[in-house]
């Protein structure tokens, strides 16, 4: 049942318009023995945000509240967390192919962001595309699963999304750091996020110890076994966690984004070694993430714009086939990839890649609206608490895009507040979203996530929370994947 005591409690010590919100939420719905009723979807989508709000910046407590309270209602209006993994599925198998799914990370104002892709979503008729958060956005953005999934859900919820809704795990991944350190610490911390995320509804893993990858000798195998054995020991945890009657979306990594490209041979050993550190019986991986010549943030050039990035589709289109044959995979999955032109993006069907990961260009919409003390202000705290990370050949501008991640979690209330610039930032987010899909050819892809998804919506559990809960945040993150 829906814990309205807390959420009114919440309410209490809130604004004037979280008052007024849940109280208008209060009576769009009706809570009954058989669960949750719509009594009136226009009301319940003009005050589902202050569920969000609540997620956002309320205690532990609100924020478990208010995402019980999303889960149920989105179950009520038709939306649900799922795995796409019965997709990626087909992708391996041939059935389906000529689309890449899109995988969005909302890192500010991530409400209205997320709105801004719903908006689009409903527009072009797009089923595939996955809301995802990584591991060190979890540090730079100040949003935990439990939050970032009621969101996300609320944010479905006021635009009027019906059918599953896809969170996943971004690089889930092992700092080198600490790992060095103590390496069962940093393990089990991973497993806890795992564990957190599963409990929050995130159906779709990306394991990524990829950082692990021991280039000091030439060897392949060498190289790659401390990061197909830790990987397969995530996976295994992950099986082990899946809510009944759920396959969750595994995927993998053999090379840090920015560096050396992938080859066929890595793709080759780093599954077959995977293999070998599974059960034969059990489900592996659908998909790989892998380095074709892009960067995180794109190629940033000292006037502040953004110069080509030599992908190479080829190499694409080579590493998805080794993939699926003969180890059974969907495909490649490119990441930064947000700063490539619209005409690069739409090859990525054509080469057999299946996901591509987008970011940068969705927190660009963010900033290129907020009123201009807002970016100041986050831009002078970025120079102030980050110079050591500015290097020597950069101009302000290529340090400022670099750097500009960090101040999220600092102003995330002043950014949340400022809503003189939602209605900005939604729509220009909106307008990203729709390019991609396009490009992408996800649009009109409803009908075909229905049928592909056949497992039932979760009930709500309460969230799975150990000693190293909450503690992935705690310590630098420049080693971290963004």
């Amino acid at each position: 049942m829906i814990d309205f005591a807390t959420l009114q409690d919440a309410a209490q010590i809130g604004s004037q318009e979280d008052r007024s919100d849940l109280q208008t939420l209060m009576t769009a719905i009706s809570v009954g023995d058989t669960g949750v009723e719509l009594v009136d979807r226009v009301q319940l989508a003009t005050s589902i945000g202050v569920l969000a709000r609540f997620a956002a910046f309320g205690s532990g407590a609100v924020q478990i509240a208010a995402h019980q309270a999303t889960w149920d209602i989105a179950r009520a209006a038709g939306i649900y967390s799922a795995s796409i993994d019965a997709l990626y599925r087909q992708f391996a198998r041939n059935e389906i192919s000529g689309l890449t799914v899109p995988a969005m990370n909302m890192r500010a104002i991530a409400f209205e962001s997320a709105r801004g892709v719903f908006q689009a979503m409903q527009e072009l008729d797009v089923g595939a595309a996955i809301f995802e958060l990584s591991r060190g956005e979890i540090g730079f953005t100040g949003q935990r699963p439990h939050e970032y999934a009621t969101v996300i859900l609320c944010a479905a919820i006021a635009e009027g999304h019906t059918g599953p809704v896809f969170l996943q795990g971004d690089h889930f991944q092992v700092s080198a750091s600490r790992f060095a350190d103590n390496s069962e610490t940093e393990i089990v911390a991973v497993e806890a996020l795992i564990a957190e995320a599963i409990s929050a509804g995130f159906y779709n893993i990306d394991i990524d110890t990829s950082t692990l990858v021991d280039l000091s000798t030439n060897d392949i195998d060498a190289q790659q076994e401390p990061n197909y054995s830790l990987s397969g020991r995530f996976a295994n945890f992950t099986r082990q966690a899946e809510p009944e009657g759920v396959t969750i979306s595994l995927g993998g990594e053999i090379g840090e984004v920015g560096e050396s490209n992938s080859t066929v041979e890595e793709v080759n050993v780093y599954l077959t070694g995977f293999e070998t550190c599974t059960p034969e019986n059990q489900l592996g991986l659908t998909k790989l993430s892998i380095q074709s010549g892009t960067r995180h943030g794109g190629n940033v050039l000292a006037d502040g714009s953004f110069g080509e990035m030599p992908i190479e589709f080829d190499l694409i289109e080579d590493l998805s086939a080794t993939c699926r044959e003969p180890h059974g995979l969907g495909g490649c999955v490119q990441h930064g990839a947000s700063m490539l032109t619209l005409e690069k993006i739409s090859k990525l069907p054509c080469a057999g890649c299946i996901e591509v990961h987008l970011a940068a260009a969705f927190l660009n919409a963010v900033y290129d609206n907020l009123p201009d003390h807002l970016v100041q202000s986050a831009d002078h705290w970025a120079k102030e608490k980050f110079s050591d990370e500015w290097k020597p050949d950069w101009s302000e501008a290529q340090f400022l895009h670099h750097a500009r991640r960090y101040p999220i979690r600092a102003f995330k209330k002043e950014w949340w507040q400022a809503r003189e610039c939602h209605d900005a930032v939604r729509n220009a987010v909106y307008r990203s979203a729709f390019a991609y899909f396009k490009a992408l050819k996800v649009d009109n892809t409803s009908d075909l996530i229905i049928a592909a998804i056949t497992h039932e919506p979760v009930r709500w559990v309460p969230p799975v929370l150990t000693e190293s809960t909450g503690k992935t945040d705690e310590s630098a993150i420049q080693d971290l994947a963004s």
